[in-house]
């Protein structure tokens, strides 16, 4: 499958890694393709992997990954614009979190998620991959087990193809919480992880869905 990521960061260069290792065709992306710090990733993946503009990763996937800080998303969104993502699936990792006074979700009735629908209209929004750290999104394993991922989205055409991402990358208990609006749980089971981690002193971690 051909796959656009939108960001060269942290979580664009794990992801693509991953999956150009699953044997998908990935296409990453950044203001500055050309730019020599990019040589190391395109040296890993192989012919499975390249660097392009933001405009030709959404041109190029048929599932493309939205990995940009939530500060900058909306304008590379509005930079590539709408209408190139029409139709297609995309993965929303993004968090909106404010770290004055604590950290806190940035939206008390709304949610990272459910704006980037707003921004989408014709775009299949799934939040995906936001619950853990960069470290954890590819073969998830922990000596206890592997942990739940949840997604959410309006269509399930796109969360089956999403689901089949994310077995790619090594995750076997996958849930299903319905529309994009419960993209609002999965960022405060992202918040609480968070804070789990700094009290806790454990980086790294994430929860898991027992069953009996």
């Amino acid at each position: 499958m051909n796959i656009g990521i939108i960001g060269a960061g942290n979580v664009g260069t794990v992801l693509g890694k991953g999956l150009a290792m699953a044997g998908h065709r990935v296409l990453m992306s950044s203001r500055d393709p050309q730019n020599a710090k990019h040589r190391f990733w395109k040296q890993e993946v192989g012919g499975n992997g390249d660097m392009a503009s933001f405009d030709e990763a959404a041109r190029f996937g048929e599932i493309v990954i939205l990995a940009l800080p939530w500060s900058c998303l909306k304008d590379v969104l509005d930079t590539i614009g709408p209408v190139r993502l029409s139709n297609k699936t995309v993965i929303d990792v993004s968090n909106a979190v404010r770290f004055d006074n604590g950290p806190r979700l940035q939206y008390d009735h709304t949610s990272a998620g459910e704006w980037v629908q707003s921004w989408l209209p014709e775009s299949h929004i799934v939040k995906a991959l936001n619950t853990v750290s960069d470290k954890r999104m590819v073969q998830p394993y922990f000596k206890e087990g592997i942990p739940a991922m949840f997604i959410s989205g309006n269509a399930d055409h796109a969360k089956q193809q999403v689901k089949t991402i994310l077995g790619d990358l090594g995750w076997s208990d996958i849930i299903d919480l319905g529309d994009i609006r419960q993209s609002r749980l999965q960022e405060a089971v992202m918040l609480a992880c968070v804070i789990s981690e700094i009290r806790l002193q454990l980086p790294g971690a994430a929860f898991a869905l027992l069953k009996q």
